[in-house]
C-alpha cells in the first residue's frame, strides 16, 4: 500500500505520460515542485502539479486534459495502483490559467486524496529540455518510462528565487527548494539581471519564516525516511542559514 503522498505522485506520473502522448512536447513544460522531485531527485513530495503552455488554445488543452482523464484506459492504469478517480473540476479556464480539481481515491484504505493540476499560459517556454523522468522514482512505482518537457536547474533555480520574493503568502517550501538547487550546483552560473533583482527580497523572505511554519506546511511532504531528521529545529535553521548565506554571496 502507497502512502497518500505517494499515491497522488503515481497519479501525476501517470498523467504526464498520457499528456505526453497526446500533447506536442514542445508546448507543455512541467514546472514547480513535481520538476525538481521528477528530475532533480527532491525528496519532497509535491500536494499538485504545475505545468506551462505555449500557443496550445484553451479549448484544445481542455479537450486533451479530459480525454486523458476520462479514458477506460488512464483509469484502468491507475486501478493497477489502486486508485480510482472520485471527482473532476475545471474550475478556472481562461487564457491565462487553466486548473484541473481531482479527488482521488485508495481502493483499499478508503482515503480521499484531493490534487490539482494546472497550466499557465507563456508567451515563450525557453530554458527546457525533454528528459525521462528519474527512473529510481519510476522503477519504485513500477510504472513505464515518462519523457517530459521541464525547466532546466538554471531555470528553476531562477524561478524559486522569484517566488521567495514574490509570493504575497511567503511558502517556506520554496526556501527547503533552494537548498535542493543550490546543492545541485545552480549558483555557479551568473544570475540574470531580473533574478539578481529579486535576490534581496528572498533573502528577507527566507530570514522570516521559522521552525513552525515549515514543520506545517513541508515536514508531512518530505520522504518518510528524512521526517525524523527535519523534525528537528537544528535541522531548519542549519538549512535556512546556508540558503541565505548562498543568496547573500549572489549579490555580491
Amino acid at each position: 500500500m502507497w502512502n497518500q503522498r505517494q499515491a497522488v505522485e503515481i497519479f501525476h506520473l501517470h498523467f504526464l505520460r498520457a499528456l505526453g502522448l497526446r500533447v506536442d512536447k514542445q508546448l507543455i513544460a512541467l514546472t514547480g515542485g513535481c520538476n525538481l522531485r521528477f528530475f532533480f531527485k527532491s525528496i519532497r513530495y509535491s500536494e499538485d502539479m504545475d505545468l506551462d503552455a505555449h500557443t496550445i488554445s484553451v479549448g484544445t488543452l481542455r479537450s486533451n486534459v479530459s480525454r486523458i482523464l476520462e479514458a477506460p484506459t488512464f483509469r484502468n492504469g491507475l486501478q493497477v495502483h489502486q486508485l480510482e478517480i472520485v471527482r473532476v473540476s475545471a474550475p478556472k479556464q481562461t487564457e491565462t490559467t487553466q486548473r484541473w480539481k481531482i479527488t482521488l481515491k485508495q481502493s483499499r484504505a478508503g482515503n480521499e486524496l484531493p490534487t490539482k493540476i494546472e497550466f499557465s499560459r507563456r508567451d515563450v517556454i525557453d530554458t527546457t529540455l525533454v528528459e525521462p523522468v528519474d527512473p529510481l522514482v519510476i522503477q519504485s512505482y513500477r510504472l513505464y518510462p515518462v519523457l517530459m518537457r521541464h525547466y532546466t536547474l538554471q531555470a528553476a533555480f531562477s524561478q524559486k528565487i522569484a517566488a521567495l520574493a514574490l509570493r504575497e503568502q511567503i511558502q517556506s517550501r520554496d526556501v527547503f527548494d533552494l537548498k535542493l538547487l543550490l546543492d545541485a550546483g545552480a549558483a555557479q552560473q551568473p544570475l540574470n539581471a531580473l533574478t539578481k533583482g529579486h535576490v534581496e527580497a528572498a533573502i528577507l523572505n527566507a530570514m522570516a519564516i521559522d521552525y513552525d511554519a515549515f514543520a506545517a506546511q513541508v515536514l508531512a511532504f518530505i520522504e518518510p525516511d528524512y521526517q525524523q531528521f527535519y523534525g528537528q529545529r537544528s535541522a531548519w535553521a542549519t538549512l535556512q542559514a546556508q540558503v541565505v548565506a548562498s543568496l547573500e554571496r549572489l549579490q555580491s
